[in-house]
C-alpha cells in the first residue's frame, strides 16, 4: 500500500514537467512568410467572349415564345495589375481595368399568345468601362505551406462607364447615350497558388463594396437626365469573381 502512495505521488509531481509542451492544430506552422518584404509583382487577367444567337448556327433558343432569333453577343476585358510588399505578406496593389460589351439583337419574333405578338429587328447595345483601383493586400499562408495560401485585399475604385442602347429604323439611330461615374470602397478575399517560384494563379470574388454612382442620361441627343445613387452590398457576389496570374521578383 505505501508502494502505492509513492508511485501515486511520483506521478502527480512528473505531470506538470510533461505538461509544458504548448499544444497546437497546426495551423500557424513553420513558414509564416508567403511572400517576402521588398518583393514586386506583376500580373494581368483578360477574357474574350463571342456567341451567336440563332437557328442555323450558335445557340438556339428552345422556346415556343421567342422564334427567328438571329444575333449576337461578345465581350473583351484586360486587367493589369502591379504589387510592391512594403512588410512581409502585406503589398500596396495597383489595377487598371477595361471591358468592352457588344450586343446586337437583328431579328427575333416574340409570340406570346395566338392573337399577341411582336417582332424586334435592329436592337443593338455597347458598353465600355474604364477603372483605376488603389488599395492594400494581406497574404496568409495556408498551414504554413510557401504553396497554398489566401488573401483579402481592400482597394479604393474610380470608374466611368459608356453605354448605348439604339435602334436602326430607315438607316437611321434611335436611342439612348448613358455615362456613369463610380467611386467604390471595395472589400475582395481569394486564393492563390504558385505554379513555380516565381509564378501563380489566383482567384478572387467581390464580398463588400460601398458604392457612389453619379448617372447622366440623353436621349435621341434631346432629352437629359441625372441622378445619384449611394448604396453597399455584404454578399458574395459571382458576377465579381476575377481569375488572375502573377509573376513575382523576390
Amino acid at each position: 500500500m505505501r508502494r502505492l502512495l509513492i508511485l501515486l505521488l511520483a506521478a502527480c509531481l512528473a505531470l506538470p514537467g510533461q505538461a509544458q509542451e504548448k499544444f497546437t492544430r497546426g495551423f500557424a506552422g513553420k513558414n509564416k512568410i508567403f511572400i517576402p518584404k521588398g518583393s514586386f509583382g506583376g500580373g494581368i487577367s483578360a477574357s474574350w467572349r463571342k456567341f451567336n444567337l440563332g437557328d442555323s448556327e450558335g445557340y438556339t433558343v428552345l422556346s415556343k415564345y421567342i422564334g427567328d432569333l438571329q444575333g449576337g453577343y461578345r465581350t473583351i476585358g484586360v486587367s493589369p495589375s502591379f504589387e510592391y510588399f512594403w512588410a512581409n505578406n502585406v503589398s500596396v496593389v495597383a489595377r487598371f481595368e477595361y471591358s468592352w460589351l457588344g450586343v446586337d439583337l437583328n431579328n427575333a419574333s416574340l409570340h406570346l399568345s395566338d392573337d399577341l405578338g411582336l417582332d424586334i429587328t435592329g436592337q443593338h447595345y455597347k458598353r465600355q468601362a474604364y477603372s483605376l483601383a488603389a488599395g492594400v493586400r494581406y497574404y496568409v499562408p495556408f498551414m504554413g505551406s510557401r504553396i497554398f495560401g489566401w488573401f483579402v485585399e481592400g482597394t479604393l475604385n474610380g470608374g466611368f462607364t459608356q453605354s448605348m442602347l439604339y435602334e436602326t429604323e430607315d438607316d437611321m439611330k434611335h436611342g439612348t447615350y448613358n455615362t456613369n461615374w463610380k467611386l467604390a470602397l471595395r472589400m475582395d478575399p481569394g486564393i492563390c497558388f504558385f505554379v513555380h517560384e516565381n509564378f501563380d494563379f489566383e482567384v478572387s470574388v467581390g464580398l463588400l463594396d460601398l458604392t457612389w454612382k453619379i448617372m447622366k442620361q440623353t436621349e435621341n441627343q434631346v432629352k437629359t437626365s441625372s441622378g445619384n445613387s449611394l448604396g453597399t452590398g455584404l454578399q458574395i457576389d459571382l458576377l465579381a469573381i476575377r481569375f488572375g496570374a502573377h509573376f513575382y521578383i523576390w
